[in-house]
């Protein structure tokens, strides 16, 4: 490959335009590389915003890119080689970048975040192979064929990775319809006097909505009430569902709920403070605070639980709005907020 001239030189302007535009570009890619990371945590119209953001985002970024590529070979200097390449991985990377986007929107499952790869490597590549065209003293450093080689051979295997995730998700995808379709099977086998534990198990964090019909099923158990009560006494009542059961907040109810909640946090409490990730116990600390604001809603006084459940998270680090919410459970004005919201009154 023909080594670029390396005595030539850009002019004041031209440098300075790529300097700018390296600029908005590095902001660009911090900016889309923060939404990428945090596509899911809302609601449904939440996370879908966040996607329509994250591809209005990468588009832009790519646009940016195709412009400093431009100015950058305004100075002469970029081997032809180069340019044909550009010409066909600039492009071909933004649409993998887009399809990350589809990835990223299900992050939780294979191949996970992996698809950040594309976003996070091909920009800072493209920045550095432009000031590689415009400065002499890089070119002279490093040769034409391994600029090239590193940064379009990275843009290339970066860009091509996508394919076997493609067919990773695909296997998950059909692996999770099987569990699905076996699932559903189970379910309707059931026994028509199936106690609460045996419904319960079908309940699902990953899609909310196929709960409905064990929640339909559940709600009209007759025995719902005195299942509930046997579960929280073993230990294993799903605290999320506790507000979905339709159950009537009894004494007898408020403390047992009570004493699995105080039960539930001891093993998370940590030995040593803001030694794990808050992440590690944030869907525990999600399904106490459900359980408590429903408690507290209906009349079941749930301060120590709460402080005990909120001091514990706090010792871990990153904490999210659970937190703030277990303590303004703990405010008087809270108790029975249910109650009067149902009644109409203030």
């Amino acid at each position: 490959m023909q080594q670029p001239t390396t005595a030539r030189t850009p002019s004041g302007g031209l440098l300075g335009a790529s300097i700018a535009l390296a600029l908005v570009i590095l902001f660009l890619w911090s900016v889309a590389l923060s939404t990428l990371r945090h596509l899911t945590g809302s609601d449904a119209a939440g996370n879908g915003l966040a996607q329509f953001y994250a591809a209005a985002e990468l588009v832009l970024l790519w646009i940016f890119l195709v412009i400093l590529m431009i100015v950058a070979g305004a100075n002469g200097a970029m081997p032809t080689p180069a340019i044909f390449a550009a010409f066909i991985l600039i492009p071909g990377s933004g649409y993998a970048a887009l399809k990350a986007v589809q990835f990223l929107s299900k992050p939780n499952v294979a191949p996970f975040l992996w698809p950040l790869v594309v976003p996070e490597i091909v920009p800072p590549l493209v920045i550095a192979f432009c000031f590689w065209t415009l400065l002499p003293p890089l070119r002279a450093a490093i040769p034409a064929f391994a600029a090239v080689g590193i940064v379009w051979g990275g843009t290339l295997i970066a860009s091509a990775s996508l394919w076997p995730m493609l067919h990773m998700r695909h296997v998950v995808v059909a692996q999770e319809d099987s569990a699905r379709a076996k699932r559903d099977a189970d379910f309707a086998s059931l026994p028509a006097d199936a106690s609460l534990w045996d419904l319960t198990p079908f309940l699902t964090r990953r899609n909310e909505a196929e709960n409905d019909g064990v929640l339909a099923r559940i709600r009209a158990l007759p025995r719902r009430q005195s299942d509930a009560e046997v579960m929280l006494d073993r230990g294993d009542f799903p605290l999320r569902y506790l507000r979905d059961f339709n159950l009537t907040l009894t004494p007898e109810l408020c403390d047992k709920a009570r004493s699995l909640l105080r039960r539930r946090v001891e093993p998370l409490v940590l030995d040593n403070p803001n030694s794990k990730p808050y992440a590690t116990i944030a869907e525990e600390v999600a399904d106490a605070t459900v359980a408590i604001e429903w408690l507290v809603g209906y009349g079941c006084s749930c301060d120590a639980e709460s402080l005990a459940w909120e001091t514990m998270a706090n010792a871990y680090r990153d904490t999210n709005f659970d937190v703030v919410r277990l303590r303004e459970l703990r405010d008087p004005q809270e108790l029975n907020w249910a109650v009067r919201q149902n009644s109409g009154k203030p």
